[in-house]
């Protein structure tokens, strides 16, 4: 039986709706796509919204994947597309003069027909949507698209023009910024000119080099060792073999710096993790090995405060056992399946036996429970009231129960990361060098990542693998907010209210937590554990006091802030292919109570 033939909206309607949209990205454009289907359901929106859906990671061979995979299901890829979809879009590609649509239609015909025509029109197209969106400040969009309209001149051009214009475009851009750009645009921009060996190789480098020493300056040391790397690999290219190891030298150095930063701010957790780096990366440089002992000695000395500082919650339970236990299930683990098992290795906490546990302790301890408490933030704010369990009001008597539940809560988290995750994160750093490279390897299918969010997990992950969590959260917990109105939007509900002017408005935290679908989706031990940490008012609220600068560097770095950055990382990893994997090689069943989404 022949295929019903594909049908979509004219050329005027699609450019309209694109007008319509602020930011011409193609998240955006789905979203518009999905509203116009929901207005006009039949004429062809669907579809183009879930082409524009599409993953999109453009350093792949295949550069678009499932924008979800759950329970053996998945988002629509490019092999879905029947031969009547081809049809329809080829039709739109040159009556819709929009370079993000033509870059997604273009690129679709060359990977499903080898279309070289469109492939062609593509890459121009990728170069002007990238210039539409080019923004240092936010530059993962822009610069996705010039990566993959170089890599799409490349296999269709290999020693032609094509790829050489789009490279010349980025050492134009190079010098248009000449390294003053605030993030990574410029580094990415010379990376991608080194790899494929194209521009002035010593100007580049030298820019590369005044960008890294106002890195260091500003105390950005990752963005420093970003910077000192590709001006290692363009001094090569440049045959300047003693400038290159100078570079890798100062790559080096700023493992050091670093950890000298974090002990200065109090934070030898964080310091230890640097130290190590540093030890590792001078056994690479001959020039440095000498120093390797005074790195160890650090090293050591930062270990042993970190454990001090760790060391307080002993006086309340022996958690040596539970020391033990963690370090002999994460010994000698491959680093994939060291990562997953922390993901797995505690369950969040279960709210109905929390609250059956806090009953029978206030049983126990009637005096206490009828006191009523103030609760006050670090700064000595007033931040809410725990009312005494004896109210006649049952909604104050419910609250004073909420308040005893969250308190020991906090006393359940800080047992688990000191005797679990603590030791668990302690034993993978021995073994692994976990860098943002293999945390993007393992989360870079995750159903919980939105379209070009990929590096913000990375990095916010790996911070925490540097026992950072002040920097993790800092960029882990707006992002995860944004991820669960993904979930919620997943689940067929737009998480936005419209105000009396007609602006659209993102729900807040309260409602998000608050949301019956999201509830389902991730499940009431994992619900409540958020809800709390997050927005709980008798909770530490870290959501909202992140975001008013309410918190300092050194209650993130504690174990709560811990607790949290795991909450997410398991968030983050569960919808992954390498999890679903992990899960089905140590048969762990699937839990009623765990969220959904994996």
């Amino acid at each position: 039986m022949a295929e019903d033939k594909t049908t979509l909206p004219d050329a005027v309607s699609i450019l309209a709706s694109i007008e319509s949209v602020e930011k011409k990205a193609d998240s955006e454009l789905s979203s518009e796509f999905h509203k116009k289907d929901e207005e006009q359901p039949g004429v062809g929106w669907s579809l183009l919204s879930q082409i524009f859906h599409f993953h999109f990671t453009a350093g792949k061979l295949e550069p678009f994947g499932p924008m979800w995979q759950m329970d053996g299901r998945r988002s629509m890829i490019p092999a879905d597309l029947s031969h009547n979809d081809l049809d329809a879009i080829q039709c739109t590609l040159h009556t819709v003069a929009d370079p993000e649509f033509q870059a997604r239609v273009g690129d679709l015909l060359w990977l499903r027909r080898k279309d070289f025509k469109a492939a062609r029109m593509a890459v121009a197209a990728y170069i002007e949507a990238g210039s539409r969106l080019e923004d240092p400040e936010h530059w993962p969009a822009c610069m996705e698209r010039y990566e993959r309209g170089l890599r799409l001149a490349r296999q269709i051009d290999a020693k032609g023009v094509l790829p050489k214009s789009v490279l010349a475009h980025l050492e134009a851009r190079v010098r248009h910024y000449d390294g003053q750009d605030p993030l990574f645009f410029t580094c990415k921009a010379l990376e991608l000119l080194a790899e494929f060996q194209f521009g002035d190789f010593p100007a580049l480098a030298e820019t590369a080099g005044r960008a890294a020493a106002k890195s260091c300056e500003g105390g950005d040391f990752r963005r420093a060792r970003s910077y000192f790397d590709v001006q290692a690999k363009l001094l090569k290219l440049a045959k300047d073999d003693e400038a290159a190891e100078a570079a890798r030298v100062a790559s080096a150095e700023t493992h050091a710096q670093e950890a000298e930063n974090r002990e200065a701010s109090g934070s030898f957790m964080a310091a230890r993790s640097f130290w190590e780096d540093a030890v590792l990366a001078f056994r690479d440089r001959p020039s440095l090995r000498a120093r390797i002992p005074e790195l160890q000695r650090r090293l050591a000395i930062a270990g042993k405060k970190s454990l001090d500082d760790m060391k307080s919650i002993s006086h309340e339970i022996d958690i040596r056992p539970m020391v033990e236990h963690a370090e002999a299930a994460f010994k000698g683990l491959a680093l994939d399946d060291a990562l997953c098992q922390l993901a797995v290795f505690e369950k969040p906490i279960d709210p109905v036996s929390i609250r059956h546990q806090t009953l029978k302790k206030l049983e126990e301890t009637p005096l206490y429970a009828h006191i009523d408490a103030e609760i006050y933030d670090e700064t000595g704010r007033k931040i809410g009231r725990r009312p005494s369990i004896s109210s006649s009001d049952p909604k104050e008597r419910e609250s004073a129960i909420e308040g005893f539940i969250e308190q020991n809560a906090s006393f359940i988290r800080g047992i688990n990361v000191m005797g679990s995750f603590a030791p668990a994160v302690r034993t993978i750093l021995t073994e692994h060098n976990v860098t943002e490279k293999e945390i993007e390897g393992l989360i870079a299918d995750s159903g919980f990542i939105p379209e070009g969010r990929l590096p913000l997990f990375a990095k916010a992950i790996a911070d925490g693998f540097r026992w950072d969590f002040s920097t993790a959260l800092h960029v882990l917990v707006p992002q995860a907010e944004n991820g669960l109105r993904y979930i919620i939007e997943q689940s067929g509900e737009v998480p936005r209210s419209l105000n009396q002017d007609g602006v659209e408005e993102v729900w807040s935290i309260e409602r998000i937590m608050g949301n019956d679908r999201l509830k389902k989706a991730l499940g009431a031990s994992f619900a409540f554990d958020l809800q709390s940490l997050l927005s709980g008012r008798t909770g530490p609220n870290l959501r909202n006091n992140i975001a008013h600068g309410l918190v300092s560097s050194s209650s993130l770095n504690s174990p709560t802030g811990f607790y949290l950055w795991w909450l997410l990382f398991r968030l983050v990893v569960f919808p992954t292919s390498m999890m679903r994997a992990f899960r089905e090689r140590h048969a762990i069943a699937r839990d009623a109570e765990e969220h959904s989404e994996d």
